[in-house]
């Protein structure tokens, strides 16, 4: 039987798709070639008082900014404040630029400071809840303000900012949710192009150096996506930028050259129906590119569990999985995440943790053209440590909680010395079962520290 490789395909949970996608495909990943548990992680600082990490990688500076509703801190250094649930950074003159809490701060490696912005407006930079840095400027707005932003001069940290009305546009409409600046070639050489994202959807793409100079500042494009979904929904993804929206993901690389809106049609095809369900569920939403860009993490919590669908770009192949976490970073070229009780994890692609997982295979619906059923089917798995598997063959759509509990055989091995947590097992053994019908399913389990399954045969009737 072929393995699921090309991934999760949401609609072969009932459909007769091809073999090579999976109705659902849980806490596992595919190589191209067979799959294996997905990444164990491991608690690298037990601390539990913050609820996101920003990292701070300057030169010699390798350093972790923890944020809790109360501070901020480096681990020696600490700033008292009011944090909001989800604060923005912008690295820009070696330092790091941030904002969500009561004041707005840089920090240099040895001391945070209260930025000295200015503005002629009246508006209280404090008040700013977002920044990005875009050709050196340092660029601030508020979400849920008016739509406007204000920027500052190049390389600064500190002194006047200038702001841009967005409301020129005529009928442009929301807030600004994000903005972005993306890597293209436009006449000014690399990341001239500012995203400028609403609530609503609504994208105003400005190519240029300078919102001062009419002749270095202007409006290349206005184009309506989907609903972003919150401010997290945003994720390089090598030289392009993708948006999470309740339709999807989106290109703005491919936005910008198609003059309207460009669907990841291909990357998100067979997880779009899964998240347009899961997104009536609410919750807060993170987009996530890993270090070495290997994948790219769609985070859900809801009611403080967390759920996410994973792309692989290698295997080009999307799953899901229950990590604990509640935001993702990375550091040092490595991915990281703080769980729902605050501390940080670490992402372990080599399987040397003893993190237990029960990882899930769902076949689509295939027939069996020349056979009445299947007789007999044997799994190869390779594994770590103990290793539980379990089966069920189900025909003709038949799946209720009897269906289930009458197909289930359940196999458990151990390694030759049970004290050899980290030990080989092979598990190659043929099982009976009696699946007569038209159209017919798998559902596997599989629990152990780490795993690998390698084949799946079957005998006919």
């Amino acid at each position: 039987m072929p393995l699921p490789v090309r991934g999760l395909f949401h609609e072969a949970k009932s459909a007769e798709i091809a073999g090579a996608f999976a109705g659902e495909l849980h806490e596992w990943i595919s190589d191209g070639f067979s799959l294996v548990t997905r990444p164990q992680s491991y608690v690298v600082s037990s601390a539990t008082a913050g609820f996101q990490r920003l990292p701070f990688e300057f030169a010699a500076f390798d350093q972790e900014l923890t944020i809790s509703p109360t501070q901020i801190t480096d681990g020696t250094l600490s700033r008292s404040g009011t944090f909001a649930d989800f604060v923005s950074s912008a690295s820009i003159s070696s330092q790091e630029i941030i904002v969500g809490g009561s004041e707005l701060l840089t920090y240099n490696g040895s001391a945070f400071t209260v930025a000295g912005f200015t503005t002629t407006t009246g508006v209280n930079p404090n008040t700013f809840d977002g920044v990005t840095a875009h050709n050196d400027r340092p660029y601030f707005w508020r979400r849920g303000g008016a739509l406007e932003f204000y920027y500052g001069g190049v390389g600064a940290v500190t002194g006047a900012l200038t702001r841009f009305p967005l409301d020129r546009l005529g009928n442009i409409t929301g807030q600004i949710s994000d903005m972005r600046s993306l890597t293209v070639n436009a006449g000014h050489g690399m990341n001239d192009i500012q995203a400028i994202v609403t609530t609503t959807g609504q994208i105003a793409l400005y190519e240029g150096l300078d919102p001062g100079d009419p002749n270095d500042w202007r409006l290349l494009t206005r184009v309506q996506t989907g609903v972003p979904l919150g401010q997290r929904a945003y994720t390089k993804v090598a030289s392009d930028v993708w948006m999470l929206t309740r339709k999807g993901l989106v290109s703005l690389t491919e936005t910008i050259r198609m003059g309207r809106l460009a669907m990841v049609s291909q990357v998100t095809r067979p997880i779009e129906e899964a998240i347009r369900k899961r997104v009536l569920l609410g919750g807060v939403w993170q987009l996530h590119t890993a270090a070495d860009g290997s994948m790219v993490i769609i985070n859900q919590v809801v009611s403080n569990t967390a759920y996410q669908f994973i792309y692989r770009t290698e295997s080009r192949a999307w799953s899901t999985a229950s990590f604990p976490a509640q935001h993702w970073h990375n550091r040092g070229g490595e991915v990281y995440f703080t769980d729902l009780a605050g501390a940080v994890r670490r992402l372990d692609e080599d399987g040397g943790q003893a993190e237990v997982i029960t990882a899930v295979w769902h076949s689509s619906w295939f027939r069996l053209p020349r056979a009445a059923g299947i007789a007999r089917l044997t799994p190869t798995i390779l594994a770590q440590g103990a290793l539980t598997f379990r089966v069920a063959v189900l025909t003709d759509h038949d799946e209720t909680a009897a269906d289930l509990a009458e197909a289930w055989q359940t196999v458990t091995i151990q390694p030759d010395n049970p004290a050899d947590v980290g030990g080989t097992v092979a598990l190659n053994e043929t099982l009976g079962c009696t699946a007569i019908g038209n159209v017919f399913q798998i559902r596997m389990e599989v629990t152990a520290t780490r795993a690998q399954l390698v084949s799946m045969t079957f005998a006919l009737h």
